[in-house]
């Protein structure tokens, strides 16, 4: 009997690093909190700049740090951000969709309802922190990582993942619905609750998350199951 050969194991994107400088002193302190459709080059929006219902749509982020030290209804719709790194950011609201992300980190925020409705993210990585509804509704997300988050709801509804990674976080509730997935890696994680189990195809789950949602697949499958 000829043997068949394995399938290479899919690996989870690498996490991102910006291309920033490794002294944070080289970034120019923000003169004060960015405005709409402004364009800011290295610079840095520190715990002194109070991005509080400051309204940042359509603006251009290259090679900059935002770590406010309050950022309650600050709004980055339509933002190009690349290579910058957003961190510490503390909000009840935050409306970000539709924004143009690239080579850039959001790290150990806490955001009740975070807007990411239509986003483009290439090559992100979201680390640590709380979110307590992620809407994520038709984005595309390109070598995503979440990694160490709690994401108490995310919905998916309608947008495209490549390669895409959630390691070590609590998911209280994904919503696939009408989604495309590919390469989309959820084993390391705790999955709690899932909507759209029909458009699990491309993602990788683990053995326990697959008996956790077995009643789930049987549903969709139209299968009764025995007592």
């Amino acid at each position: 009997m000829r043997d068949v050969p394995k399938k290479p194991a899919r690996t989870a994107p690498a996490p991102v690093v910006p291309d920033l400088p490794a002294d944070e002193d080289a970034l120019s302190p923000a003169a004060g909190p960015p405005r709409a459709q402004g364009s800011y080059d290295g610079e840095l929006f520190g715990p002194d700049v109070d991005l509080s219902g400051v309204d940042a749509r359509d603006s251009r982020f290259l090679g900059c740090v935002l770590r406010p030290r309050r950022a309650d209804g600050f709004v980055l719709a339509g933002a190009r951000v690349v290579d910058c790194r957003l961190e510490g950011i503390g909000a009840t609201e935050a409306r970000w969709r539709a924004g143009t992300w690239r080579d850039t980190v959001l790290a150990d925020s806490r955001v009740g309802a975070l807007d990411l409705s239509a986003v483009s993210w290439d090559r992100v990585a979201l680390t640590g922190g709380r979110y307590d509804f992620v809407d994520l509704r038709e984005a595309e997300l390109v070598d995503v990582t979440f990694t160490g988050a709690d994401l108490r709801d995310v919905d998916l509804t309608g947008a495209r993942l490549t390669r895409v990674a959630f390691v070590d976080c609590r998911l209280g509730h994904l919503d696939v619905s009408a989604a495309t997935l590919s390469a989309v890696d959820l084993t390391s994680s705790d999955l709690e609750g899932l909507s759209g189990v029909g458009n699990l195809r491309g993602a990788r789950v683990s053995g326990v998350q697959l008996a956790r949602l077995a009643p789930l697949f049987a549903h969709h499958l139209g299968v009764e199951v025995a007592d």
